[in-house]
Parts: structure tokens; C-alpha cells; sequence
């Protein structure tokens, strides 16, 4: 009977390569390329109103009973989100978390002031940076 020699070659040559791929994937790869890292950036106004996504009669002091919107732009943080902290006289009041959609975003929180104080918003990046501030007052 006669066996065909190309049988013998192939288990050889499979073995080959079996027993060689360590070999390959142990050389060393190049590092991938380092990803930058985004800087976000933030403008934050008070104001009682919003109109077409832009603050309306800002201000740094307000009545009680007004309610008071913290306008934002956001800037280099799409995907992620950041905090409205309002604080009464350095004191965290309430935190608003807003999701940020794109590379250039606005968004807002509202409150409605029912005692008066030196008041603050800050803008917190996902990271916990103070991106920005805005402070009033409300008599």
C-alpha cells in the first residue's frame, strides 16, 4: 500500500506553527499610542430665566422667592457628566447631576430661593475638579 507523503508534511508543518506561536506573541509590540487626556472647561452664570438655551436677566443678587437657574457651558467633557453644588453661606444645600452630550454643551439647574444668604454654584467635573463658580446673593 502507499501512503501519501503530504500527510506527513502537513502534521509536521502544523506542529511547527503550534509550537511557534508563543514564540511570536512574546516578541515585544509596540506600545499603543498614549490617548490625551481632555481638558473640560466650564462658564457658569445665575440668571431667572432661560431662553433658546441662553441665560435671561442675570444676576448676583435675587429676591427670595425668585427662582435662580445656574446656566453652564461645558466644554471638552462629552460623554461624562458633572455636579451643580449650590451651597447657602459656604454650606452644601443640593447637587443637580447634569450628563454632558457633546464636545460644547449646556445645561442648567434651578432653585427656587426660599431663605436668604450668600449663596454659590460650583461646576464639578466627573474627577471631582472645580471646573468653575458663580456666587450671588439673595435678600
Amino acid at each position: 500500500m502507499i501512503k501519501p507523503r503530504f500527510t506527513f508534511a502537513l502534521v509536521i508543518t502544523g506542529a511547527a506553527l503550534l509550537f511557534s506561536t508563543p514564540a511570536v506573541a512574546q516578541q515585544s509590540q509596540p506600545a499603543p499610542p498614549a490617548v490625551a487626556a481632555t481638558t473640560a472647561a466650564a462658564e457658569i452664570k445665575a440668571a431667572k430665566g432661560i431662553d433658546k438655551r441662553e441665560p435671561v436677566d442675570e444676576g448676583t443678587s435675587f429676591a427670595v422667592g425668585d427662582t435662580v437657574h445656574a446656566w453652564t457651558r461645558v466644554t471638552g467633557a462629552n460623554g461624562t457628566r458633572v455636579t451643580h453644588v449650590w451651597k447657602r453661606d459656604g454650606k452644601e444645600v443640593w447637587k443637580a447631576y447634569l450628563r454632558i452630550g457633546s464636545k460644547r454643551w449646556t445645561t442648567n439647574s434651578r432653585r427656587k430661593m426660599s431663605k436668604a444668604g450668600a449663596w454659590s454654584v460650583d461646576v464639578v467635573a466627573a474627577d471631582g475638579t472645580v471646573l468653575a463658580t458663580v456666587a450671588f446673593t439673595v435678600q
